[in-house]
């Protein structure tokens, strides 16, 4: 005989999942980095064990007790190094037929000279616990750094930054970023190491790199010194950002 359900059960809230798809699972981290292996090197050494199948993932306040390893990429550009966490794993895999493909796509039936060489390796990046929600999200973070360092190897980074306003000028001289942005004197701005910088235009700022956070970081630095403003459209913009013009305010009666 089923009993009447108590007071407590009844007014319990019932909870609904906005999504029914399964939340151990990254879209970008479970995709591998193609890379050409005859230009490109990736060392890495990860010293912690993979956890047993039958131990636990660890509860969602544990402290992360192991050590962090370093990955290096190296290429025809120059050499980058990164701390990954503990509890990435990296390893070799063959490489997809989706990417040989979109590596040489064919035209006319003939196949196309591709603009970079066919990937001939390729690296998974997983997770030990993908249910734990600090590790998900650290997942996709990883690949896309190291997918980052790839590209920076052998292709290198590009910010393009350009002044619009009256007098607003820009020089590269001595390792530094001259700007002329109205203030009473002119704004110097070192270069930092791993970056270059130079002007096709006064009004106009280039710089290259193989490491994106850097590039796009020193590119910030030189926009906060004059960042767009929504009146006048006048400001450093950076690769093409455009902001919504607004009306003047009016004034009060």
């Amino acid at each position: 005989m089923i009993g009447r359900p108590t007071a407590a059960a009844a007014i319990a809230p019932v909870r609904r999942a906005f999504s029914t798809s399964c939340p151990a699972l990254s879209n970008i981290g479970r995709q591998p980095i193609a890379y050409d292996a005859n230009s490109v090197e990736i060392t890495f050494k990860n010293p912690n064990k993979v956890p047993e199948p039958t131990a636990g993932a660890p509860g969602k306040h544990a402290l992360e007790l192991r050590k962090s390893y370093t990955v290096n990429v190296k290429g025809p550009l120059g050499t980058l190094k990164r701390d990954l966490m503990p509890f990435v794993r990296l390893a070799p895999v063959p490489v997809p037929r989706k990417m040989l493909q979109a590596a040489a796509p064919a035209v006319g039936g003939t196949p196309a000279a591709p603009a970079t060489p066919a990937p001939t390796a390729a690296l998974s990046v997983n997770v030990d616990f993908p249910q734990v929600a600090a590790q998900r999200a650290m997942w996709g973070t990883s690949r896309a750094l190291l997918a980052n360092m790839v590209k920076g190897v052998t292709q290198g980074w590009t910010a393009s930054l350009k002044l619009v306003g009256v007098g607003y000028r820009a020089a590269v001289e001595a390792r530094t970023v001259q700007l002329k942005l109205g203030y009473a004197n002119t704004v110097v701005i070192p270069i930092p190491d791993g970056v270059e910088a130079k002007c096709p235009a006064p009004d106009q700022i280039e710089l290259t790199g193989i490491d994106k956070m850097l590039v796009n970081q020193f590119a910030a630095t030189i926009r906060s010194y004059k960042p767009p403003e929504p009146y006048n459209q006048k400001g450093i913009f950076v690769n093409g950002e455009t902001i919504k013009k607004k009306a003047p305010k009016g004034k009060k009666n």
